[in-house]
């Protein structure tokens, strides 16, 4: 994984204006566009009304009334699997995706995971240094992973307790 990646373009003072939450029916479109931009399945869409385990939720990082960020997880009691993580091409480089991961791990954290898991692409040098600072570690790679093109997925872990 990369040691370090600049971001010139961030600006603490939107990201500190960003606004953690759940997503809403009216976020749909929105979510839709996010998700055909960064290739990402738009079946992703379909969450869970409960909060149960197996669950899928989506909270975003909203600025202004404007998602910037979307994440995509799945609960699985003391872990959860981020599946998608989307920010727009507008948006990126300016700590949107760094404001969201860091709110859903402190609110993973306070409901009792211990564990947070996903895949990213191994040319994502941008979301790898992202992972990296905030602590994931390599755990596994898929071969062959991934189609358009073909390459492995990177398998990352976050221990959020000990």
């Amino acid at each position: 994984m990369p040691e370090k990646f600049e971001n010139p373009a961030a600006d603490a003072r939107s990201t500190e204006r960003c606004v953690f939450r759940s997503n809403a029916g009216s976020d749909e479109s929105a979510i839709r566009e996010i998700f055909r931009e960064a290739n990402l399945s738009q079946h992703a869409l379909k969450q869970s009304t409960s909060a149960t385990v197996g669950s899928n939720s989506i909270y975003l990082c909203e600025l202004d009334d404007r998602v910037v960020a979307v994440l995509r997880w799945r609960d699985l009691g003391e872990e959860a699997e981020i599946l998608d993580l989307a920010v727009p091409i507008r948006y990126r480089r300016k700590g949107y995706a760094r404001s969201l991961m860091t709110d859903f791990v402190r609110m993973a954290s306070e409901h009792g995971v211990r564990d947070v898991f996903l895949e990213v692409r191994e040319s994502n040098a941008a979301a790898l240094a992202l992972y990296r600072q905030l602590g994931f570690e390599l755990s596994g790679r898929r071969p062959n992973y991934y189609r358009d093109p073909v390459e492995a997925a990177l398998l990352l872990h976050l221990r959020l307790t000990d």
